[in-house]
């Protein structure tokens, strides 16, 4: 992304800021850098730097001015310089963001270097652990390019356009573009003009679009308003708009306006009853909405609590009254300690988002998650570039979309581009596929006759019911290709089974097609059994608690989690959650911290949407020590730590 939409997303996030200068000129460019003048701030160090000023500082906040303004080839040059000055006490994240601004170079082998440094300084680092855990990470992007044929539109200008977004057979999106007033509104950060909302109808010829106009007066305002999403009846629209009152910006105390998500419904030709959704606030930013195909969740981008970056990607079911749910952050296989942003809900269940955080080509790439292997995968050439690419829209059906990228070749800053889907069967062939399943005991791989097989479609829908022969057999014919089924085994004395299928999306030559697919149910187990502990089923690692402290360390969120995946797929299991505390201090002050402890834990795991009704929590104090460590007795901290522990256990199933 270049100046106008990277400054307009700096409101999730503040600029490093370093020291007092007693020199004018530089007291003048780190104003400009504080103040997000970035395009300033360059150009006065710069002139510093020309007189033969050096330092730490003055490299650090030019490769921080190139880096949010996406100038990520001269990022890179100043972060050189940076480490040949002093490496010795530049600080991690520093490794990290010279790694990514080199891969604006296609240095990918000196960026691999530095990320390997940074998972040496970083090791808990997630984006450090994704990195490790994929380092062919390169072979994997080149093994997914020709997947799409990219084109370019017409819409686009010099200036700034992304978010596109389908309305009613036609495209809305973001301009920074000249609106031909005499007077424009324009950002001083930038000297641009303020991002306002378009709409261009399309002439039904690929990839062209009538002249673009204002798509509607009645919602742009003196800030900048972005990122659509509409109901299918289009009678309602979410889009992101800076925080203002009056027409002017609404600062934090860091002196950024935040964003906020609004919502407008069409009347009689004309969108208005415009109202900011209850969970925006003045001091963090929400952005970026997207709907899911039922229209009952709504996911965005957010730095609200907890996070883990810059900006997660969030979710919030919109109740049927049209109030809102408490929003739930979606984890840490998708969010990182970076940026992850622009989500977009595909129609048949893929979560598409932009991120910096996960192994990429350079900047802002795009990447898919599949809900149901828990699986994040980067979409490849020649959507993703060394630059930015974000802001996906996909039409499930037609096999097209469009997205936004600052890459090299475009007319301006950001622009939009169309896609397609290569390799997909033409809709004239018609092919049929069958599925040969089979039901097997997941210990003994014996069959398991008379097993009910449900078979349902992404959207939820029932497709049919069979049942399996005396050998655990059946088959029933399926669509292809790219279809995703979801298959559900029950039979008594076994826990229900789950299990997916997405049929291949590559072309074949037979017009019929077997597959083979094996679905293993597990005996009921102590997870049905009312007072197991969930730390000893999930094998969970021990959520410890500093002394004196019920404070969750990040560490812990992904035992939690794991926690609440349970409970989410166990929707009428309850729990309650005992916590626990050495014996040092009183045993009065011991009871009253471990509740505590207790009350944190259930709070994490509420605002990660489990209702308030199925999770409960007691502190126990030292009344249940797993060792001999109680009063007055001399145990090693070691010994100390176990008794600090929390316990799941299962009342009602």
């Amino acid at each position: 992304m270049k100046k106008t939409i990277y400054n307009y997303l700096l409101c999730f996030f503040g600029a490093l800021s370093f020291g007092h200068a007693q020199d004018a000129g530089l007291k003048k460019a780190e104003e400009n850098f504080n103040n997000h003048s970035y395009a300033l701030a360059i150009a006065s160090y710069e002139e510093l730097v020309a007189k033969g000023y050096e330092s730490d500082v003055i490299f650090k906040n030019l490769g921080d001015a190139n880096f949010n303004n996406a100038n990520y080839a001269k990022a890179a040059e100043w972060y050189g310089k940076l480490f040949d000055l002093n490496a010795v006490s530049v600080g991690a994240e520093y490794y990290f963001r010279y790694a990514q601004s080199l891969k604006s170079l296609e240095d990918y082998k000196k960026s691999d270097a530095f990320m390997r440094k940074f998972q040496k300084i970083k090791s808990q680092d997630s984006r450090a652990q994704k990195f490790d855990e994929n380092a062919d990470y390169l072979e994997q992007i080149k093994s997914k390019t020709l997947r799409f044929s990219l084109k370019k539109i017409n819409i686009n200008t010099k200036e700034s356009e992304f978010a596109p977004s389908f309305y009613q057979g036609n495209l809305v999106f973001a301009s920074a573009r000249d609106t031909g007033l005499l007077v424009n509104n324009i950002h001083k950060w930038t000297n641009k003009a303020y991002l306002n909302l378009y709409k261009a109808d399309s002439t039904n010829e690929e990839g062209a679009f009538k002249i673009p106009e204002v798509f509607a007066k009645e919602l742009n305002s003196k800030t900048h308003e972005s990122s659509t999403a509409f109901t299918k009846d289009g009678t309602t629209v979410y889009f992101t708009r800076n925080n203002s009152k009056k027409g002017n910006f609404v600062e934090d105390e860091t002196g950024l306006s935040r964003l906020k998500i609004y919502r407008a419904t069409l009347q009689n030709g004309v969108w208005g009853m415009v109202t900011e959704l209850p969970f925006n606030s003045d001091n963090y930013s929400t952005a970026h909405p997207s709907l899911s195909a039922d229209e009952k969740t709504l996911y965005f981008a957010s730095d609200m609590k907890p996070s883990y970056g810059a900006s997660d990607i969030f979710k919030v079911a919109i109740n049927e009254d049209g109030t809102f749910g408490t929003p739930e952050n979606l984890g840490k296989t998708i969010n990182t300690e970076a940026r992850e942003t622009f989500p977009f809900m595909a129609s048949e269940g893929t979560l598409y988002f932009a991120s910096d955080g996960h192994p990429g080509l350079g900047g802002l790439d795009l990447y898919s998650y599949d809900f149901d292997n828990d699986e994040v995968s980067n979409l490849g050439e020649p959507v993703n570039s060394k630059e930015d690419d974000f802001s996906i829209v996909l039409n499930d059906e037609t096999l097209n979309g469009f997205f936004a990228s600052n890459r090299a070749g475009g007319m301006g800053d950001d622009d939009i581009y169309a896609f397609t889907f290569e390799k997909l069967i033409p809709k004239t062939t018609e092919i049929t596929s069958q599925i040969n399943g089979t039901v097997i005991d997941k210990k003994l791989g014996t069959p398991i006759p008379f097993a009910k097989v449900t078979i349902y479609d992404y959207a939820q829908n029932s497709l049919v019911e069979i049942e399996t022969d005396k050998e655990g057999k059946f088959t029933t014919p399926i669509e292809f290709p790219n279809k995703k089924y979801r298959f559900v085994a029950e039979v008594d004395g076994y826990n229900d089974e789950t299990a997916y299928l997405i049929t291949p999306i590559d072309a074949i030559d037979e017009t019929l097609q077997e597959l083979n697919f094996l679905i293993a149910m597990e005996r009921g187990d102590e997870s049905s059994v009312i007072g197991a502990d969930l730390v000893e089923i999930l094998k969970l690692k021990p959520i410890y608690f500093n002394i004196n402290s019920s404070y969750l360390n990040p560490e812990s969120y992904l035992e939690l989690d794991k926690v609440v995946s349970y409970m989410k797929e166990n929707p009428n299991a309850r729990v309650e959650v005992g916590s626990h505390s050495d014996s040092r201090d009183s045993d009065h002050y011991n009871l009253w911290l471990s509740d505590r402890r207790a009350k944190s834990t259930v709070q994490y795991i509420v605002s990660m949407g489990i209702s308030e009704d199925r999770i409960t929590g007691k502190g126990y104090g030292e009344k249940q020590l797993v060792n001999k460590c109680g009063n007055d007795v001399i145990c090693s901290d070691a010994d100390h730590a176990l008794n600090r522990r929390s316990e799941f256990i299962v009342y009602q199933k």
